[in-house]
């Protein structure tokens, strides 16, 4: 009998989470009802966002329960339908979870092209990760020729992505990233203008140097000090895009006391629009974005690095690498391989 692996939330994390934050079971055979097809994931996304759902308090996803199976989206292959207009070994885009087969209704997944070359770039470019960095950044930062875009973790999966989107609309592109080695792949790979590293001691004179006419758009995926150094070169009216605060996950507040009371003052100064959006509130405004995706990535003008893992085994080692920086690019684990029917 096939067993089903699956990875659950075991005890709530005081700071970084660690191994023992997860716990491996075999779980039966998901069984099918009328509508529904059953999956065997191949590639699961490993995100970011899993760290804010181990608080047990209130936020924009439901926290984890203890015992709750991971939460994420994966490219998975049919292995049996109840739902007409499916067959086995088709490709589908799904919430399939930290898994190895889960049970999903018709209506909630994206099936893929047929024999395409890039299963893969639908959990990036092409899925959550892409629309959240062309949304966010079209709908909040409203990119102009000419303005200066700083992208912080321009390294990560968004990030990158979101430069490349600010450089096609004729922006000025300055990343930030924690290493020269991510600067390098945000200057050579994603072709932003400049890349400075927040880890150096001169970060906060490298920065302003990069910006010479000042901050127009800050994409912020970090918060904490990163932000604070970045607000004192915002021009007036600038837009805010608040994607993601992972200095903050693990529970540390931003490195000054004083910080919200500097944030209002800057925000008031500049007259700063701020705002916070999860992709799933803006994302239906903008149904033309797997098209355009999909021309840019063809014609070379957007790439995405993965950072691949392989093996189940190695799905936590790459969530807690992900929360530590671990990781260029976007970070996939394989945990199967397509069978010749896919």
């Amino acid at each position: 009998m096939i067993a089903n692996r699956q990875i659950a939330f075991a005890a709530r994390p005081e700071g970084r989470p660690e191994t023992d934050t997860f716990t491996v079971r075999e779980a039966p055979m998901p069984v099918l009802e009328a509508g529904e097809i059953l999956c065997r994931n191949l590639w699961l996304s490993v995100d970011p966002y899993l760290r804010l759902k181990m608080h047990d308090r209130e936020s924009y996803t439901p926290p984890l329960q203890i015992g709750e199976t991971i939460p994420g989206r994966s490219v998975a292959e049919i292995v049996e339908t109840r739902a007409d207009g499916f067959s086995r070994g088709d490709l589908v885009a799904i919430a399939g979870g930290w898994q190895d087969f889960v049970a999903v209704s018709a209506t909630a997944v994206k099936r893929l092209p047929p024999r395409t070359s890039r299963p893969t770039a639908y959990l990036g470019p092409l899925g959550m990760t892409g629309e959240t960095a062309y949304a966010g950044l079209l709908e909040i930062g409203k990119p102009k020729p000419g303005e200066t875009l700083v992208v912080s973790a321009a390294a990560g999966a968004v990030g990158g992505l979101v430069g490349q989107i600010g450089r096609i609309k004729g922006c000025r592109v300055v990343g930030i990233a924690g290493s020269q080695e991510k600067c390098r792949f945000v200057t050579e790979e994603l072709k932003f203008d400049a890349c400075v590293n927040y880890r150096a001691p001169d970060f906060v004179r490298a920065l302003k140097e990069a910006c010479p006419s000042g901050v127009d758009i800050y994409f912020d995926n970090v918060g904490g000090p990163v932000t604070e150094t970045v607000l004192p070169l915002v021009n007036n009216f600038a837009r805010v895009p608040l994607c993601g605060l992972i200095s903050q996950y693990d529970g540390q507040q931003a490195g000054d006391p004083r910080a919200l009371a500097e944030l209002m003052r800057w925000i008031l100064v500049r007259r700063i629009t701020i705002r916070g959006f999860i992709v799933y509130d803006i994302a239906p405004n903008f149904p033309a974005f797997e098209g355009e995706m999909t021309k840019w990535l063809d014609e070379g003008l957007v790439v995405s690095r993965e950072h691949l893992s392989e093996s189940f085994d190695s799905i936590v080692p790459a969530f807690l690498g992900l929360l530590g920086g671990k990781n260029t690019g976007k970070s996939i684990v394989r945990i199967a391989e397509p069978s010749p029917l896919a």
